[in-house]
């Protein structure tokens, strides 16, 4: 069969497919297989729902498309990206709350330093409190140890009250310790926000000045 004897039929056949349309309301599709064969029909088999597909008006014109169905592969990559969009709006939302939160804590630069500065001095004011108060205790404990030396060197037993003082005297100092610690990472972690709040804070101000 000729070439233009194959358009023909494949003319009339679609003639004959919208008439059949038209006439009994129903919709006509138009598709492509996985073969690469275009197929025209009022009704998509089960095989073919994934195809994407062209729904045609009674002349021929394409008044919707439907594309193809995703594999689970590009689904998992849809649902990657719109969670890295999704974390990618809370996370500027949080920034937005948090710039203005810096706005409305501080009047000026000088307000935040000074806020600053006033927890640097609360902090070492705590940590030199605590090494004297361990200073102290250590005084202690050394008397305490040297009361069981000079028992023991006597022959006499140590007696459970002073062994239990000097092990609470050596806890308390382990927990002071630890105490000033956590102290001291606080202090390092202080001028870390500062230096970073700071920049903040004139960029946000900057963007805000410039806005008004």
């Amino acid at each position: 069969m000729s070439v233009p004897s194959k358009a023909l039929i494949f003319g009339v056949g679609l003639s004959l497919l919208l008439g059949l349309s038209t006439a009994g309301a129903a919709k006509l599709y138009k598709w492509v297989d996985e073969n690469g064969n275009v197929t025209y029909s009022d009704k998509v088999p089960p095989d073919q729902a994934k195809q994407a597909r062209e729904e045609l008006n009674q002349d021929g014109i394409t008044v919707n498309r439907v594309d193809r169905a995703k594999t689970p592969e590009e689904l998992a990559e849809v649902y990657k990206a719109e969670e890295a969009a999704r974390q990618a709006a809370l996370t500027a939302a949080e920034q937005k709350r948090q710039d203005q939160a810096l706005l409305d804590s501080y009047a000026s630069e000088s307000d935040l330093t000074r806020a600053y500065n006033q927890r640097v001095d609360l902090l070492q004011q705590t940590i030199e409190a605590r090494e004297v108060e361990i200073g102290l205790r250590e005084q202690g404990m050394t008397k305490l140890v040297a009361r069981a030396a000079e028992t023991e060197r006597a022959g006499r037993a140590v007696p459970d009250a002073l062994r239990q003082m000097i092990d609470g005297e050596r806890k308390e100092i382990d927990r002071q310790r630890s105490f000033v610690k956590d102290k001291k990472t606080e202090l390092l972690r202080a001028k870390h926000d500062y230096d970073r709040d700071i920049a903040r804070y004139r960029e946000v101000l900057a963007r805000y000045q410039k806005s008004e």
